[in-house]
């Protein structure tokens, strides 16, 4: 009978089968959260462009018209903030389950922390240095932060590299998507149907209800050596 009921001499897989659905779960619903203190930072945005076309209405000059455009085009930017969000945990939550590295949700709302950051650098060098040169400046330090948190958190340069070579043409896509007019929804439509399509191909081979614990780790090695 306690064999029927599961509740034999080794009861514990089947609660643990479950961890790394549950862990994409927590993913998923932080990620939703972190979109908070994005709509904090859109209000901010919008709180300033307002300001900076009342002082334009007053005074015009391309001074004041270039702060306007730099403020519309963070706001644009934020329309994406779950999109690229969502990405990049995406991407954290790949090289968890594909090197077996338990990652804590406290370091995932980290990541998305560092993200939302990234928007207010955007608006405060915008404000200083023009947008392009501040978007630059902003990308470059949280794609940094970010590839450099990949290699603390699963204590491998080489993922710290593939990191860096994800984030930097992600973020690029948002500078592309912020310059392009008919075409932006389109070609983010494309970039997130890629992503998720190489996503879908890096984990192919993944045990899912045990990539997260020590039998599916010792599965996925024993299946590595037989493979080669």
């Amino acid at each position: 009978m306690s064999g029927f009921l599961g509740l034999g001499a080794n009861p514990q897989p089947r609660a643990r089968t479950w961890s790394a659905g549950a862990k994409l779960i927590v993913v998923c619903v932080l990620a939703l959260l972190m979109n908070i203190p994005g709509l904090f930072v859109q209000g901010l945005v919008t709180d300033r462009m307002t300001r900076a076309a009342e002082a334009a209405a007053r005074i015009s000059g391309p001074a004041t018209s270039v702060t306007v455009d730099a403020y519309q085009s963070v706001n644009r930017s934020l329309k994406y903030v779950l999109l690229f969000e969502g990405l990049v945990f995406l991407t954290y939550f790949t090289f968890e389950v594909t090197s077996r590295k338990r990652v804590h949700p406290a370091q995932y709302v980290l990541v998305g922390v560092a993200q939302i950051i990234f928007y207010l650098l955007l608006l405060s060098l915008s404000e200083k240095v023009g947008f392009d040169v501040g978007f630059l400046i902003a990308g470059a330090a949280t794609v940094g932060l970010l590839s450099v948190n990949a290699n603390w958190i699963f204590r491998s340069p080489m993922l710290g590299l593939r990191a860096l070579a994800v984030f930097t043409p992600l973020y690029g896509l948002i500078y592309v998507l912020l310059r392009l007019k008919d075409y932006a929804l389109l070609v983010g439509a494309v970039a997130s149907f890629a992503a998720v399509a190489a996503a879908m191909y890096l984990t192919r081979e993944i045990d899912w209800y045990g990539a997260l614990t020590a039998q599916g780790a010792e599965k996925q090695r024993t299946a590595a050596e037989s493979s080669s």
